[in-house]
């Protein structure tokens, strides 16, 4: 590809992206979970690039989104909205109503307080919100410390130990859902092993509860 060409035909700055590629990153992806059940979400923050969500949007892709901003563009794109989830810290109230209004599928939620503030809301809307807990495996993901989110000193997530309880309340909650437990111990991970150590701890959480 002669990309002087094309900064000489739409001038600069220009973005170009391959979508061959990133179809066949997506497609390799989702064949190694072929045997289960699977939503494979893009995550938003990546790229908020309106044709590259509709791109993923049209693989049958879901979206992780961590602002409501990401969630209005995941929908704008053409993303299915049961394949949306909404993470990320310090959601707004008219954001989780807006959330909970257009029905996505669930939210990550960080604190035992920002569960009990969706049930309220909820409530309130006459809804039930399907939520995953976002535990801290307190797990080292041997990358910089300043995106490493999987440590106990991190302030992101749920402090494994206290997970079981907290899911426990949570399921109780006349309009809470919990479907589910989610993860993020950091970023421009290399090593495999911290993902291998994580998803063992928060099975064996799966497995008590």
């Amino acid at each position: 590809m002669n990309f002087q060409k094309l900064a000489e035909i739409y001038g600069t700055p220009l973005y170009v992206y391959d979508f061959n590629h990133f179809e066949n990153q997506f497609l390799e992806l989702k064949k190694a979970f072929k045997a289960r059940k699977s939503i494979i979400a893009y995550a938003i923050k990546a790229n908020s690039n309106l044709s590259v969500i509709k791109k993923f949007a049209s693989l049958k892709s879901g979206a992780d989104c961590v602002s409501i901003g990401e969630v209005k563009r995941a929908l704008l794109a053409g993303i299915d909205k049961y394949k949306i989830i909404f993470s990320g810290v310090g959601k707004r109230d008219d954001e989780i109503e807006y959330a909970l209004e257009n029905n996505i599928l669930m939210f990550n939620v960080e604190s035992e307080e920002e569960l009990y503030r969706i049930d309220t809301i909820a409530r309130k809307l006459n809804k039930v919100a399907r939520i995953a807990l976002r535990i801290n495996p307190d797990v080292n993901p041997k990358t910089h410390p300043y995106i490493s989110t999987g440590l106990r000193e991190s302030k992101f997530g749920i402090d494994y130990d206290k997970a079981f309880e907290i899911y426990i309340k949570a399921s109780k909650l006349p309009n809470i859902d919990p479907v589910g437990i989610h993860f993020h111990i950091g970023s421009q991970i290399t090593d495999i092993s911290p993902f291998k150590e994580a998803t063992s701890k928060t099975a064996d959480l799966v497995s008590i509860l």
